[in-house]
């Protein structure tokens, strides 16, 4: 009999982790762990509480509470019975719990542990915040200093507990984004705290010049950056080079291509676990958390290295480092004007295409001088936002040269320019105008540089 009544038992997995109280108490009827009494004692004490703690909120009038607010309420009460239930050893605990106990006290006991998870994960934020990464990126810094404090300033236990009210953008490997309230918020802070630990193994420098190697606009991409460092730190390991400069040159990428290329996904899984061991001893981690993080992280690789290797297009992965000139130094060269009748083809070439990624990727290959672009700028190849896209892949130089094309009159403008000029005038304009204010005031030193 006991064989069987273990067949019986509920399993955690089956369970959903954000609605916990609610999937316990299906699956326990699913199973015929609850009886009818039991089942329908446990919905009236629900009734209660929700009836209390509207009540509660307000102040003894709970027959003026609009559905939407009793609805948060119920949900709220839900929650905290929800991590309750969770801090026991197993789901059927939790049922003997919810058989043997009032429900008014397992609320009350989650709302004590979620009032301890919020301490401990300000603790975890101040750890954060005084060691965090020295970088530009505005999705990092944004969340760091003003998203979670917002998230504190705001956070009800009592009557909005399962509510988030943050706006969170910078993104986490392996977020669990089917969390909520506090629940999420630390689970969220414990990545973002292991992520910023191993970074801190590398320089700012180094890191930053990685993002720059990324992408030169890195500042405004949601981007995480653990990824890409830890992506390029078992990129090293498997090119048997130094972990510590994170750099990946093209020959290097060339010799991955070279080793990894015919491995199956199973052997590339595996050299990857491989790697990340390594890189344990390495930087000598010992943090199980930091470890399961990172080997988690490094087999999430696995199926973009697969694909770019059969693409032959390691550099997608693997990231050479981009060294930031020095602001006043003018360093721009333009490249060689072209041909009109090659001209012609290439302007052709680029308005039939379809797709706005097609019409970049045959700028970045054929237009090489400043004056062939604003030639195709003014030559009705692009429509729309894809001027736009076009202005997001010019670095800084680039977009100050452009910038010394745009009229400083508006009424010369129109006397003197055609509708074409005039259009992607305009739409330069307010792509610096939505840009961040940091970027816009580099491009405008370099432009101050080229009337000089």
């Amino acid at each position: 009999m006991t064989n069987i009544d273990k067949q019986h038992l509920i399993k955690r997995e089956n369970l959903n982790r954000a609605q916990y109280f609610r999937s316990v108490l299906q699956e326990a009827r699913r199973l015929n762990l609850l009886t009818d009494s039991e089942f329908n004692n446990i919905k009236m004490q629900t009734m209660q509480l929700l009836a209390r703690q509207a009540e509660r909120y307000t102040g003894g009038d709970s027959s003026s509470i609009k559905e939407e607010t009793a609805q948060g309420i119920m949900q709220s009460v839900f929650y905290s019975i929800d991590v309750c239930l969770k801090s026991f050893p197993d789901a059927d605990m939790s049922i003997g719990e919810l058989k043997h106990k009032p429900l008014a006290e397992l609320y009350r006991q989650g709302k004590k542990l979620v009032e301890a998870q919020l301490e401990y994960t300000k603790q975890m934020y101040n750890e954060i915040r005084n060691n965090c990464i020295a970088t530009d990126n505005c999705a990092y810094n944004d969340t760091i200093q003003s998203a979670i404090p917002a998230f504190f300033s705001a956070y009800d236990v009592e009557f909005a507990a399962h509510d988030t009210p943050a706006s969170i953008d910078y993104p986490l490997s392996n977020d669990k984004m089917e969390l909520t309230g506090i629940e999420y918020i630390h689970d969220y802070l414990q990545k973002l705290l292991l992520e910023n630990r191993f970074c801190k193994n590398f320089s700012n420098h180094d890191i930053n010049s990685l993002l720059r190697g990324y992408d030169v606009h890195y500042q405004d991409l949601l981007i995480n950056i653990f990824g890409l460092v830890l992506t390029n730190t078992i990129g090293c390991i498997l090119a048997e080079k130094s972990v510590l400069k994170l750099d990946i040159q093209p020959f290097d990428k060339q010799y991955l291509q070279q080793k990894l290329v015919n491995m199956t996904k199973e052997q590339l899984d595996t050299i990857l676990q491989d790697a990340s061991e390594q890189l344990f001893k390495e930087f000598k981690i010992s943090d199980r958390l930091l470890q399961n993080h990172i080997t988690a992280t490094a087999l999430d690789f696995s199926p973009r290295i697969k694909n770019a290797l059969g693409n032959n297009r390691l550099e997608s992965v693997f990231i050479s480092l981009k060294e930031k000139h020095p602001q006043g130094v003018v360093e721009f060269e333009d490249g060689r004007k072209m041909d009109d009748e090659l001209f012609r083809r290439i302007a052709d070439e680029v308005r039939q295409c379809r797709y706005t990624s097609d019409k970049i990727a045959i700028i970045k290959r054929e237009i090489h001088s400043m004056t062939d672009l604003v030639d195709i700028l003014e030559g009705s190849c692009l429509l729309g936002d894809e001027f736009s896209e076009v202005f997001q892949y010019l670095g800084d130089m680039e977009l100050a040269w452009l910038l010394t094309k745009l009229p400083a009159d508006t009424a010369d403008a129109d006397l003197h320019y055609t509708e074409n000029e005039k259009d992607w005038h305009a739409r330069l304009d307010n792509f610096l105008k939505e840009m961040n204010l940091s970027r816009r005031e580099s491009i405008f030193l370099h432009y101050k540089n080229f009337l000089c």
